[in-house]
């Protein structure tokens, strides 16, 4: 009777997880399906019910030359952002992972300072550090912002994947002659391409979609979320709909493909390390 009424309430607790495990998708995901969804209302606000469903506002879209502009220029500034920060990062988490430093604890804890800090103070902190040099004040501000944000995280990630890092393999290819150079393309860079990956297309969407710093710094040049966060004061074009449904699709693909590609090179990478 014991054993009866335990696997009871194991498979009520299981029952009671998985509730609220949909329950949390469905609150995550659920605004993303409701855009999708209305991308394709033909009428001009959309809402529910829908009458009729087209596809004619994505190609409103495509043809909007404010709303592709401003696509293109979150996308160039989020490449060169995650690039920049990508760069930066490696090294500085070489050196924290690898080298003895003192105070690492308050060094890690000014690496995360941009991260820990509210978006609003770190916004108003590049205002009034742009005075001085107004020229900035636009595209390069914006690429600043971003990189000064996400090359925290970005460190901080590869910091991690440094620590398990075995040195063994460096000092064996050095020991068979390899140069300091040869051993980076050849040993370190194979070995952590997964992590810096991950950490590029997170610095990537985190810049594509900032909006509270960029709006400080961005002088007039719109990015994508200050052309939709200013169509927010009128009525919502479904326009903003539609290719914000084409963005959530491919980033989810992209994501899903880089994902896929991550874990195929990470357990690839583990088969090296024990063998």
């Amino acid at each position: 009777m014991s054993a009866r009424s335990s696997l009871l309430q194991e498979r009520g607790g299981f029952a009671l997880l998985s509730l609220y495990a949909v329950l949390i998708y469905l609150f995550l995901y659920l605004p993303i399906a409701v855009i999708v969804l209305f991308a394709f209302d033909a009428k001009p606000i959309p809402g529910l019910p829908l009458d009729t469903l087209t596809t004619g506002w994505f190609v409103e879209a495509l043809r909007d030359q404010k709303l592709t502009g401003s696509l293109l220029t979150s996308l160039r500034l989020a490449v060169v952002s995650a690039i920049l920060s990508t760069l930066l990062a490696m090294p500085a988490a070489m050196v924290l992972a690898w080298l003895p430093i003192r105070f690492k604890s308050l060094v890690m804890a000014m690496v995360l300072g941009p991260v820990v800090l509210p978006q609003l103070v770190l916004g108003l902190g590049l205002v009034i550090l742009l005075r001085s040099a107004p020229d900035l004040v636009g595209e390069p501000a914006i690429i600043l912002a971003h990189t000064t944000i996400t090359s925290s995280y970005a460190t901080l990630i590869l910091y991690s994947r440094f620590l398990g890092f075995r040195r063994s393999y460096i000092e064996a290819a050095m020991n068979l002659g390899a140069s300091e150079l040869v051993v980076f393309r050849e040993v370190i860079l194979p070995l952590v391409r997964p992590a810096l990956i991950s950490v590029f297309m997170l610095a990537f969407t985190d810049a594509f979609g900032e909006f509270v710093v960029a709006w400080f710094v961005a002088g007039f040049t719109e990015t994508l979320p200050i052309t939709i966060w200013t169509s927010l004061r009128q009525v919502i074009s479904p326009k903003v709909y539609a290719l914000s449904s084409v963005i959530i699709l491919v980033t989810l693909a992209i994501s899903l493909v880089s994902q896929l590609w991550v874990i195929r090179q990470t357990r690839l990478t583990s088969k090296v390390q024990t063998s």
